[in-house]
């Protein structure tokens, strides 16, 4: 008994400086992040005390037809996430196309317009 407590204690104090760390990876942090910032209308940002903050894109080159769908929902929080990081809470997405490319099967590109928006002031 007196072997198992002495285990033990050195087994709870060598956890204890034990850390784990987890790596997400770009497309869940984008995830997660995209959460943050509201996507407007460009009517409705123009309701709304906003201050522009710069142009995001976004894209994938789907490689073959097997690889699976492009998703335009993923962009736009890709599209979310850059425009998080630029300090914005709010987002116009201008448009999302698909593109022919030589190197790609498909080739899907968004873009968007990152704000700071100021929900509680709107415009007269």
């Amino acid at each position: 008994m007196k072997i198992f407590s002495v285990i033990l204690v050195f087994v709870l104090c060598g956890c204890a400086r034990l850390s784990v760390v987890v790596d997400y990876g770009p497309y869940a942090t984008s995830m997660l992040k995209s959460k943050n910032v509201k996507e407007y209308s460009q009517e409705e940002i123009g309701q709304h005390e906003a201050v522009f903050l710069g142009a995001v894109e976004a894209s994938h080159c789907q490689e073959s037809a097997d690889e699976g769908r492009l998703s335009r929902v993923s962009l736009e929080k890709i599209l979310k996430s850059r425009a998080l990081d630029q300090g914005a809470n709010g987002i116009v997405i201008e448009q999302c196309q698909i593109f022919a490319e030589r190197l790609c099967y498909k080739y899907m590109e968004c873009r968007g317009l990152a704000y700071k928006v100021h929900e509680d002031r709107r415009m007269p």
